[in-house]
């Protein structure tokens, strides 16, 4: 009887062991040590979950895991397409990194790469509940409000940008980058609504954003160039952030691969937390006004002031080219970007 009785004990809690781990599967807690029980059958359901565990978390790590959550708990297969939904987008990427990629060995440009990715992949993911839509190279693109709803999510983008921007400056300064250039990250923003789902091949699918909104955001990044800034930002994104955030409206351009012209904005900081610009912001919009009334001389007059802020530079030598060689008629003020 004694002995009956250990058994069913026994039993009950390999019962117990296997009701626990399966709970935690379908809850997505992958956490703890692999278990084991004196009974072999037991022990080899024990081992299925702790592999199919170790799959999941390996599978995380390619994939969004709030999509990978979805799947699970959906018990459907993905299928091919995807659906149109307003998402706020950001592309990010590392100033000068080919030349910086020429100056390191590389071991250490990839050791200093995965750093730097880990630290911009903590805060867009676990911060502010951003998908990582994919590694380019040093470059991010994340996208918010998909597969997962995000609330004001165009605010959530905003506080990404900053908080990468800071952290990547706090890693250029910490010991552990010690002897290594910096990188100095530019990004871009933009809200649209975007086609979002599974693409590719039937066997081979990749869950991302495509279209037009897509495309801007990333042209968006690559304008910083042109202005000497760091964030960028489309109307959308400064309609629906601005009470949260400080911006200056900067420019109306035509991008490239684009006819309509859009409005762009530089995102400066937290509400009240940028003062410091207040100087620069002033004079350049007073400047900018002018400039697009085609009063150049007295936008060049304000400009001379600030030429420490680079937007300022840049409008500076575009007033003094139209003193000496006036635009059209039918000019509208607005800056045709030849590259990306």
């Amino acid at each position: 009887m004694a002995g009956g009785s250990l058994i069913l004990r026994g039993v009950k809690r390999a019962q117990a062991q296997i009701t626990t781990e399966s709970v935690k599967m379908n809850a997505f807690d992958f956490s703890g040590a692999p278990t084991a029980s004196a009974f072999r059958d037991v022990s080899a359901v024990l081992q299925s979950l702790e592999r199919a565990k170790t799959a999941m978390r390996a599978m995380g790590k390619y994939a969004p895991i709030d999509l990978v959550r979805r799947l699970y708990q959906e018990k459907n297969e993905p299928a091919l397409g995807g659906e149109l939904t307003d998402i706020s987008i950001m592309f990010t990427d590392i100033r000068d990194f080919t030349a910086i990629s020429e100056m390191l060995a590389p071991d250490d440009l990839a050791a200093a790469l995965g750093r730097y990715l880990e630290v911009m992949a903590r805060i867009i993911q676990q911060e502010t509940g951003g998908t990582i839509d994919k590694f380019i190279g040093d470059a991010i693109m994340t996208f918010w409000n998909a597969p997962m709803l995000v609330a004001q999510h165009s605010r959530m983008a905003c506080r990404a940008a900053l908080r990468c921007r800071e952290a990547g400056r706090a890693l250029a300064q910490s010991p552990e980058w010690r002897g290594l250039p910096p990188f100095e990250t530019r990004f871009g923003l933009h809200r649209e609504r975007a086609l979002v789902g599974h693409f590719g091949a039937p066997d081979r699918m990749n869950y991302t954003a495509m279209g037009d909104a897509v495309n801007l955001a990333s042209r968006l990044e690559g304008l910083n160039k042109q202005y000497g800034t760091t964030i960028l930002a489309s109307e959308r994104i400064f309609e629906n952030a601005r009470e949260h955030f400080d911006f200056r409206v900067l420019d109306f351009v035509a991008v490239k691969g684009k006819s309509e012209t859009i409005k762009i904005y530089e995102l400066l900081g937290e509400k009240g937390e940028a003062s410091g610009h207040d100087g620069a912001v002033a004079s350049y919009e007073q400047a900018w006004q002018l400039y697009l009334a085609r009063d150049f001389a007295a936008a060049i007059e304000i400009l001379q002031q600030a030429e420490a802020d680079p937007p300022s530079v840049v409008l500076l030598e575009r007033c003094r080219a139209f003193q000496t060689a006036p635009p059209p008629a039918d000019w509208q003020g607005v800056y045709v970007a030849r590259s990306k």
